[in-house]
């Protein structure tokens, strides 16, 4: 799939890579809570993320992300 972007709603919570990572670790965010696209400071994309994701070795952020915009359910 394609990535491509679009200007961040108005909805929805950003945070640095770094803050979402974290969170992630200590439980803050879950699966089941929602889902966050990758993200810059100005545009979201349109590839999802869970924190499930960052268990897995395969996975790969790439490397022009520097937030997550995070959607509850």
């Amino acid at each position: 799939m394609k990535v491509e972007f679009k200007k961040i709603p108005d909805y929805g919570d950003i945070q640095t890579l770094i803050e979402w990572t974290n969170n992630c670790k200590v439980g803050m965010f879950i699966d089941y809570d929602g889902w966050g696209y990758f993200a810059t400071e100005n545009e979201m994309s349109n590839k999802r993320v869970i924190p499930s994701d960052l268990r897995n070795p395969n996975f790969k952020i790439p490397k022009w992300v520097t937030h997550i915009i995070w959607f509850n359910k």
